[in-house]
């Protein structure tokens, strides 16, 4: 702040103007509340609080025309940070600030004519720094205001990403069931939703460029928590969307590896879509870009309930599959996939491989011996159709591990 000589005219017209200082205070309170329409009513400023706010920076208003080396804003500040609690707009906020201290101007202009012209020209003389002392305070109030919005900001995405944590990590507690937060960050407790996990890669800090953003514009609303290593939406989707709508919008957005659940119905089963989504998007090699949705089936929820004892049932069931080298393991594994896909049929598997039904029959034969039992046998086919569907839906599955081995 710089130092401002003192002006001793300009500080004996201040002083004057001190002793009117409630009747100023009316003035400018009713010019505020005629002028500007979020003051007009009492519903966001009362015209106590507004009364109260104007005579506190007309009073220092005048106390720095009447001691310029004793200048501090706090009575600013404090309005702004008051007024961005409150929600007024910024430009009306302003808009305030200009009105009231134009009057006060004129109200010193019209003291200093009725005192004679040696008072009106050390006014005008000393105009430049009155009214850089209107930019000074209006400069204070913005800062204190914006200053407030943003910690306002951050604490109600802290609210909010702890209230997805809730869901997601299925820790309801007596203070906010599942309904009640739903109504804490503006989404319906019936979906239909999706969970979606984006890997965050951990040099750039952000999975999805402004993603809630994106879906917001599209009259999409969802809440996200942001983790070190992941950020974890919860999407709910409109009727007017379709799930194809909504996997092209994060599709586009996708920078990792991103998991989406399958789609749920109420937001206390948030917790279980997660752990499908969280699957899915570890089920992604490591270092790629690419999206993931997994299917509710019975198997699904099996491997995802426990995925080391559904590794080591694939390795018990093919390991001598998966043991093989890789373009024989395609082969068998391709093969036995299509021939349970034809329910049985050598042909119709035939024509999906694009190969003789005989080859079809040969294949299922060789399959058979590395197997060492029969697909005649209904158990052994049932085994064999589940690990193939284990490691068609989770191909991570085939890695080697202790558990396996």
């Amino acid at each position: 702040m710089r130092h401002r000589d003192p002006n001793t005219i300009v500080a004996r017209l201040a002083a004057s103007l001190r002793e009117q200082l409630d009747e100023l205070t009316d003035e400018v309170t009713t010019l505020i509340q005629d002028n500007i329409g979020i003051y007009s009513e009492d519903a966001l400023v009362t015209r106590t609080q507004l009364w109260s706010a104007v005579r506190q920076n007309l009073a220092r208003s005048l106390s720095q025309l009447e001691r310029p080396d004793t200048v501090e804003h706090e009575s600013a500040r404090a309005s702004g940070r008051a007024r961005a609690a409150q929600g007024a707009p910024l430009p009306e906020v302003l808009r305030a600030y200009r009105l009231g201290f134009a009057h006060l101007w004129q109200r010193l202009l019209d003291s200093a004519r009725a005192a004679g012209p040696r008072e009106t020209h050390a006014l005008l003389d000393a105009v430049a720094g009155i009214w850089e002392l209107n930019d000074e305070f209006a400069n204070a109030v913005t800062e204190a205001y914006r200053e407030e919005m943003t910690a306002r900001a951050v604490s109600l995405d802290r609210r909010r990403s702890a209230l997805v944590a809730a869901l997601v990590d299925g820790t309801l507690s007596d203070q906010y069931t599942a309904w009640e937060i739903s109504q804490l960050l503006g989404i319906p407790f019936e979906g239909p939703f999706l969970v979606v996990i984006a890997e965050v890669p951990p040099l750039e800090g952000e999975a999805l460029l402004h993603l809630e953003d994106r879906l917001r514009c599209r009259d999409i609303a969802s809440a996200w928590r942001s983790q070190h290593d992941r950020e974890i939406g919860i999407v709910y989707r409109n009727r007017r969307r379709t799930p194809e709508d909504i996997l092209d919008i994060v599709a586009g957005a996708a920078t990792t590896r991103i998991g989406v659940s399958p789609e749920f119905d109420r937001l206390d089963r948030t917790s279980r879509a997660a752990r499908f989504a969280s699957v899915a998007m570890e089920s992604l090699p490591a270092g790629t870009t690419g999206i993931r949705q997994l299917p509710d089936t019975p198997l699904s929820d099996l491997i995802i309930s426990n995925p080391d004892n559904t590794r080591s049932f694939v390795w018990r069931v093919l390991r001598c599959i998966l043991e093989l080298p890789d373009n024989d393991r395609s082969t068998h594994i391709a093969t036995a996939r299509a021939w349970l896909d034809a329910q049985g049929s050598a042909a119709e598997a035939g024509r999906v491989l694009y190969c003789h039904e005989n080859t079809v029959r040969y294949r299922m034969r060789r399959l058979e011996e590395r197997l060492g039992t029969t697909l005649d046998d209904p158990l052994k086919l049932a085994e064999l159709a589940a690990a193939l569907q284990a490691i068609q839906a989770f191909p991570d599955l085939t890695a080697t591990s202790s558990g396996a081995r």
